[in-house]
């Protein structure tokens, strides 16, 4: 179902419904055809519907109680969620693709594609190609002292953080070439150590059906919330949460193919990809610098990846997601022991999104077999050891203030967020713990977006750890999207 159709049927079951709550409601006019209408003017149909439904809902309220006006009450508030999420789909704007035949009213682009709104553009168009993008422009400021009071030595610095183009190419109704390109912190020289060039992913779909497709090519993994939505305007924060960038190592990608789809409020996809190298596991990394990414990854060693997520109730994601596969992409120690390295990574997430309150939570857990070997193999000693278990969570609340104001096309969203994660929550015997990968703090700012494709964010993150060596600091980021 396309999105003027979804609009469509938001309108009519709000006027159906306010004709039959009342006898006293006079019938509304026969709305413009949404063929017709502007997205503006879209909007502005489903917020005057809004508050009138609203409306409706305080009058039942103030009435006496009876299990018929309960049932209404009920219904209403059902209408109210419907329309707030419909507001919010069109307010996505030029971002968001059309769906196609077939997808659920409401549906969002990371549950049917697994890729951001802007990565997602070329579902929506007929044939031929599709261009879209996002950029980050970062300032972080941090204190001259670290927690224990001795001096930071952090310079502060401005950087043209992520620079990024999609391009895709719609063969036909069935074939999908999608890809992003990024370039980091503006310039790629021997003597700009921080600039990369990157192909984050670039993979061919099949689309057969909402619940049944195919895809290969260099796939993101589908772990955590942000890996395969990062697009600036898909989270708070200037930055993305630590534990979505150290325990989850977003960007991660790799090579291989797979299905997903969606089937009610079911969503899935899994992929077979290739394998992570234990060669590349840090002690303050985790498994970060292991991904192969697509560029030359050993493939002795492979990978399964799979994700569930739920999606019954309008507003509210729940789910969670699996990796598992051996990192020894046939390694030896240099006693010449064979190393495997089973690598597994679950996590379990919820994105809830009421009205004008978000919140979102995660818990990422990874274990690593034969840790010991791949210290051996890295000749890691002391604090250096790999964790052989690793773990992360956060925890995150925000609200628009301006949903409260009728009529509004901008959003203002203070938010707050603790997180606390561990590279080292546990090492092979004869080995100990750096208290310095031990790391919690707290994130408070806001974010606001003057329209949808644009915002703005400014943050201040306390980085506390168990050596006393965390340095607080302030971020502001300019983000777009297109």
């Amino acid at each position: 179902m396309s999105r003027l159709m979804r609009t469509a049927a938001a309108v009519s079951l709000a006027l159906a419904f306010a004709a039959s709550a009342s006898a006293q409601t006079p019938p509304s006019p026969t709305p413009v055809p949404p063929s017709q209408m502007s997205t503006e003017e879209r909007i502005r149909q489903l917020e005057q519907l809004l508050a009138d439904t609203r409306a409706e809902l305080e009058k039942l309220k103030a009435s006496s109680s009876s299990a018929e006006t309960n049932a209404k009450l009920e219904e209403l508030s059902r209408r109210i969620d419907i329309l707030a999420q419909e507001i919010q789909n069109l307010k996505m704007g030029e971002a968001a693709p059309e769906l196609e035949a077939g997808a659920k009213a409401g549906e969002k682009t990371a549950e049917r594609y697994g890729v951001g709104p802007a990565a997602a553009r070329v579902y929506g168009i007929k044939k031929g190609v599709s261009i879209g993008g996002y950029g980050e422009i970062l300032y972080s400021n941090y204190a001259s002292t670290n927690q224990s009071g001795a001096p930071a030595n952090i310079p502060d610095f401005v950087t043209d953080l992520r620079a990024v183009v999609y391009l895709g190419y719609k063969f036909d109704q069935h074939f999908v070439l999608n890809s992003e390109i990024e370039f980091e912190n503006a310039v790629v020289a021997n003597d700009k150590p921080q600039g990369e060039a990157e192909v984050e992913f670039a993979y061919v779909d099949y689309t057969n059906s909402p619940a049944f497709n195919a895809r290969a090519g260099l796939v993101l993994i589908p772990s955590g919330l942000i890996n395969q939505l990062h697009e600036p305007t898909a989270f708070l924060g200037a930055r993305r949460p630590d534990v979505d960038d150290v325990i989850i190592p977003t960007t991660w990608r790799e090579v291989g193919a797979g299905f997903y789809g969606t089937y009610g409020p079911v969503s899935y996809q899994l992929y077979g990809v290739n394998g992570l190298n234990a060669a590349g596991y840090t002690a303050a990394g985790g498994i970060r610098e292991g991904s192969g990414e697509g560029s030359m990854a050993l493939a002795e060693s492979w990978a399964f990846a799979g994700r569930l997520d739920f999606t019954a109730v309008p507003g509210l994601l729940v789910g969670a997601s699996v990796f598992s596969g051996d990192a020894g992409q046939n390694q030896y120690t240099p006693s010449g022991e064979k190393i495997s390295a089973l690598t597994t990574l679950v996590e379990a997430h919820a994105d809830w999104r009421w009205r004008g309150l978000w919140l979102r939570g995660i818990y990422a857990h990874t274990t690593v077999a034969q840790a010991d070997l791949i210290n051996q193999l890295n000749n890691f000693e002391g604090t250096e050891s790999v964790g052989s278990v690793q773990e992360g969570w956060y925890g995150q609340l925000g609200y628009d203030v301006l949903s409260l104001v009728s009529g509004s096309r901008m959003n203002l969203i203070p938010f707050v967020r603790y997180e606390q994660y561990d590279t080292q929550a546990r090492v092979p015997v004869g080995y100990l713990r750096d208290p310095a990968n031990d790391v919690h703090g707290w994130t408070f700012g806001a974010v606001y977006q003057p329209i949808p494709q644009l915002i703005l964010k400014a943050d201040w993150q306390q980085r506390h750890n168990e050596a006393q060596t965390g340095v607080n600091l302030w971020n502001v980021l300019l983000g777009y999207v297109f």
